[in-house]
């Protein structure tokens, strides 16, 4: 069965090209471009992960993060961003269970293990 995740990003490239990518490693993909639009897909979806950008308009990263944990305590979330101040306070989130990376990522090296350490339960904040 293939894992399912929902990726959430206002940019319409990256949010598309990370999206193909995951769907060409095998897993079910749905889109998001903003954190509310997100928590109506995640609703009818059920991802086993969710990526999501920070900086959005309606609901940031953290605010859809919370939401969802709200939610689903066990809900798998890998935060990204493409703000080197955003990276700091990201670290720190890594304290709270919020994987991340800054974009743009490597696909092949950074996104798709992060993605397989998370799915897999391996990933460590430490």
């Amino acid at each position: 069965m293939k894992a399912k995740i929902l990726v959430v990003d206002d940019v319409d490239t990256i949010a598309r090209v990370y999206t193909r990518f995951l769907d060409r490693q095998g897993y079910e993909v749905r889109i998001a471009f903003n954190g509310e639009e997100a928590l109506d897909i995640w609703e009818r979806f059920k991802p086993d992960l969710v990526i999501s950008d920070i900086k959005m308009p309606k609901m940031n990263g953290f605010e859809l993060a919370n939401a969802l944990r709200k939610r689903n305590p066990e809900q798998k979330i890998i935060l990204m961003t493409g703000y080197a101040d955003e990276a700091e306070i990201l670290e720190q989130q890594k304290a709270h269970g919020y994987p991340f990376f800054t974009k743009p990522a490597d696909l092949q090296i950074t996104l798709s293990k992060i993605v397989k350490d998370v799915l897999e339960g391996s990933y460590s904040t430490e």
